[in-house]
């Protein structure tokens, strides 16, 4: 049965460059061949739940020994193992032979780029439409001939605004679920997003996190919801639900 939903919001701070690429399908002749995905009403980059649910969920499957286990014996595929930390919180998905014992746990919503990310690149001559081009050459290993490629990539210092949602059932064991949140998203940082990660692009920080509790009864009868932390670090929030 249904207990609670924890709410989880705050910016997603790039350190470096970002490049989660759109489809080649929909590029138009002519531009350049390794595009930044954007929103089609307006224009401008974001960063899809997706892209950032499946980092957060294969980060904790390697950092888990049952979850890293089953994906192992399946040859790299998603744990099913509902019982590890990873099916707890991200789900499996069901087949005749695994059927999930309960629903997927988290959402996690398309981040977009914040009114103060907006504003730094329309002041900036070299960004455009939320975008820099950065050429990278691949190198001929027998004459040393240079083959610059441009890629689109979303420059350092962008701010994103993201919303993650955890439900809490009753066989749920105590912020166990919420933990292991909070510790992929600690992974996270120490890693990269999108592609291009070995070669510097990628690397993200979580900032000003707000953490809200809203119980079956904010829903039934509309009460206020509980703030646990706000403008928090996930280090700050980790010690608090750990207390």
């Amino acid at each position: 049965m249904f207990k609670e939903n924890y709410l989880i919001e705050g910016k997603i701070v790039l350190k470096t460059g970002l490049h989660i690429g759109d489809s080649k399908d929909s590029i138009e002749i002519g531009v350049i061949d390794n595009p930044i995905i954007r929103d089609k009403l307006s224009g401008l980059p974001f960063i899809p739940g997706s892209s950032l649910k499946g980092k957060l969920r294969s980060l904790l499957e390697l950092n888990d020994k049952k979850s890293a286990e089953n994906v192992i014996a399946s040859k790299g595929k998603p744990s099913s193992d509902s019982n590890s930390k990873a099916g707890k919180i991200f789900g499996t998905s069901a087949s005749n032979n695994n059927k999930p014992d309960f629903p997927t746990r988290i959402i996690v919503r398309d981040s977009f780029p914040s009114k103060e990310a907006i504003e730094k690149w329309d002041d900036k001559e070299d960004i455009v439409r939320g975008a820099e081009v950065k050429y990278e050459n691949t190198i001929n290993r027998i004459t040393s001939e240079a083959n610059p490629r441009p890629t689109e990539r979303i420059p350092k210092d962008s701010i994103f605004d993201f919303e993650i949602i955890l439900s809490v059932y009753d066989e749920d064991g105590d912020n166990e679920n919420l933990g292991g949140v909070f510790e992929s998203m600690l992974l996270l940082e120490d890693n990269y997003l999108g592609g291009s990660g070995s070669r510097g692009y990628g690397q993200i920080k979580f900032d000003k996190i707000t953490l809200k509790k809203r119980d079956s009864n904010y829903y039934k009868e509309k009460l206020d919801e509980e703030i646990i932390a706000e403008d928090a670090s996930i280090s700050d929030i980790i010690e608090k639900i750990n207390k």
